[in-house]
């Protein structure tokens, strides 16, 4: 081993347990979303989900969402095939609610205001 090499930081990342909560980690899919770009709202009396997001997409190409009980992780499944990862996990407070929707609403915003948006089916994994 040369003096060269022990200069060197190990160029291999480390973990870190908040690396484990990093948006768009939830599988190797690629993400619709980061957590930056979206929030995530159900109306427990009325029990309207929404998914409120800045990035413009295509609502054409959204097929159907597919939410996985075992790992909280929603899938996008897109009409031309590809599947996409949502970009984050349901978190525990609004799981009850967004378990028990048919359809989530897609809306866009604009500094808090919305611009355009789609209703999009909500599939359980495992269930027909």
């Amino acid at each position: 081993m040369s003096d060269q090499d022990k200069d060197q930081p190990d160029k291999k990342p480390r973990k870190r347990a908040k690396d484990a909560f990093a948006p768009g980690k939830a599988g190797e899919k690629q993400a619709l979303f980061t957590a930056k770009e979206m929030d995530i709202y159900c109306n427990k009396v009325t029990k309207e989900t929404f998914i409120f997001h800045s990035k413009t997409i295509d609502y054409k190409n959204l097929d159907f969402l597919e939410y996985d009980p075992e790992d909280y992780s929603v899938d996008v499944h897109m009409k031309d095939g590809r599947v996409l990862d949502l970009g984050v996990k349901i978190q525990w407070l609004v799981r009850p609610y967004f378990a028990n929707a048919e359809i989530i609403q897609i809306v866009q915003t604009k500094n808090r205001e919305p611009i355009d948006g789609t209703f999009v089916p909500l599939k359980h994994k495992g269930q027909k």
